[in-house]
Parts: structure tokens; C-alpha cells; sequence
């Protein structure tokens, strides 16, 4: 039926016809684009944010489109919830993507001074290997439900908690190196500026107080120099492949994904079935 009316229109308007066939062409081509390309290809919203963009995914944005660690959850005109794979959450109220920075906030800091031992049973150490702190940054250690005292212990205890609760910097964790995980069953590691830290005395006020500041860090995304950008350039969007246990790069290009760069190594196995995929909103 096309050709019949491409050939139609040939006879009577040869110049119509070169830009009708060139139109329909343009669309056939964006219509054979690769499923994973296609749902990537554009920037997306999220809370007060718009243009995000790789690593951040979260919301209707799949997770091969971005990075583990970099997943958020959305709520309409609020700042979104970054979630940490060690069940810390931090409300993003800043963001920089062209320098990599970002302002984050602790959610809901009383919970980490006095946990119910509910919350401590599966927790581990935590810690945000994709942010780089800067030198006004320091890690704060919550030692919880140990069963151990020393002097140097009851020089950190956290005041007013039920359990045996201490806090430390990581020195302090080096110093206390008989310290670990059979003496305290809960450990959490958080961020908060150096003067802050300096300050505490192990008063449940202050600590709250201080867990619930603002600290800026900056994050990395790339696993050597310029990944990304090299798939850019390629043409490609940068991406996750979600069949490789740990979740290696993955440059999403028009006809199908490759390894770094669009025209390189195939990745033959597809990464989801696009049709069917669902995402529910639900990030260290």
C-alpha cells in the first residue's frame, strides 16, 4: 500500500514523494531502535528534580538505565530519598550532576542512636563507596548492643539508650580493634562534619542534633577513565548490565548493547523484557 502511493505520488510530485519516503524512513529507524535504548533515551523527573540522568534511576526509570547506588525514590514535590544497599536513607536536597556533587540529609536519625533490636538484627556496617567525602567530613561509628565495657568505651556511651550504645570515629574503631561484630551486634557508619564531631559528648541530643545536618559529597560513577563518556560519544547511553551478578557497564546503543562502546563487543542476551517490565517505587 506504501509503494503503491510512494510510486503514485512519484508520477505526479517527485519532489513530494523524496520527503514523504525520507519521513517515513526516520520513523521506521526510531521504531527499530533497541527496547533498552528507547526507555533510556531521555531524561526524567524525580520529586523537585527534572533533566536526571545517569547514574540516578528510580521512579519509571528502569534500573539498567542507571547504577546500584544510585537509585531514587520519588515523591511529587519533594526533595527524593537516595538509598544506601546498607538500609540508610538520605533526602537529596541538592544536586550538581555536571561536577558530581550532591547535598544529602539523613532520614529520620533517631532511629540510629537507640535502634530496637528489630532493626539491629540484620544490619551490618555501612559505608558509601561511591561518595568521596571532603576533608570538613568525617565517619561517625554507632556501636550498639555490645557486650563488652572498657574504660575507653564508657568515655564514648550514648546517654539515655536502653542497650549498651557507644560512638566513635574511625580511629577509634582502628584503637578498638578487638571491637567487632561478636562484641556489638550493630555497627552503623554515618557521615557528618568534622566540627560537629568534635563536639559531641555522647549527650542523645546532640547526637541527633548533629545526625540530622546537611553534608555535601561528591560521587563517582565510572569504573576507569571516562567510561561513560567514551559510550557517549560512541553514540550510546550509559547503562547497567542486570544479567551480570555484578553489575558490569554497559553501553545501550540503536541496534543493540555492547560492552563500552557502540560498535564493540556485542552483548547478546538481552537485558529485559521490556514489554513486562515493572517498576515500584521503593537508596549510602
Amino acid at each position: 500500500m506504501v509503494a503503491h502511493l510512494s510510486l503514485l505520488l512519484y508520477q505526479h510530485h517527485p519532489i513530494t514523494t523524496v520527503f514523504f519516503v525520507l519521513i517515513l524512513l526516520s520513523t521506521s529507524y526510531g521504531e527499530d531502535d533497541n527496547k533498552e535504548y528507547t526507555a533510556c533515551n531521555k531524561h526524567f523527573s524525580c520529586g523537585v528534580f527534572s533533566g536526571l540522568y545517569y547514574p540516578f534511576w528510580g521512579g519509571d526509570r528502569p534500573e539498567f538505565c542507571g547504577l546500584k547506588g544510585f537509585e531514587l525514590k520519588c515523591e511529587k514535590d519533594q526533595f527524593p530519598i537516595i538509598a544506601s544497599d546498607r538500609k540508610l536513607e538520605f533526602r537529596l536536597s541538592r544536586l550538581d550532576q555536571s561536577l558530581r556533587l550532591m547535598t544529602l540529609q539523613l532520614e529520620n536519625p533517631t532511629d540510629y542512636i537507640c535502634p530496637t533490636q528489630t532493626s539491629a538484627d540484620s544490619s551490618t556496617p555501612s559505608d558509601f563507596g561511591v561518595f568521596g567525602y571532603d576533608r570538613n567530613l568525617q565517619n561517625l561509628n554507632l556501636l550498639h548492643n555490645c557486650t563488652v565495657s572498657s574504660p575507653t568505651l564508657q568515655q564514648n556511651r550514648i546517654s539515655n539508650c536502653s542497650g549498651s550504645s557507644f560512638y566513635g570515629s574511625d580511629e577509634f574503631l582502628e584503637i578498638s580493634s578487638w571491637l567487632n561484630q561478636t562484641q556489638c551486634s550493630l555497627i552503623i557508619k554515618i557521615p557528618i562534619p568534622v566540627a560537629s564531631f568534635n563536639l559531641l559528648t555522647g549527650d542523645r541530643a546532640d547526637l541527633e542534633r548533629v545526625l540530622g545536618e546537611k553534608f555535601n559529597v561528591s560521587y563517582k560513577y565510572d569504573q576507569g577513565p571516562s567510561i561513560c563518556d567514551s559510550c557517549m560519544a560512541s553514540g550510546g547511553l550509559c547503562g547497567t548490565n542486570m544479567i551480570d551478578p555484578s553489575r558490569e557497564f554497559l553501553c545501550l546503543c540503536r541496534d543493540h548493547p555492547y560492552s563500552l562502546v557502540c560498535g564493540g563487543l556485542i552483548i547478546r542476551k538481552r537485558l529485559c523484557s521490556c514489554s513486562k517490565l515493572r517498576i515500584n517505587f521503593q537508596w549510602h
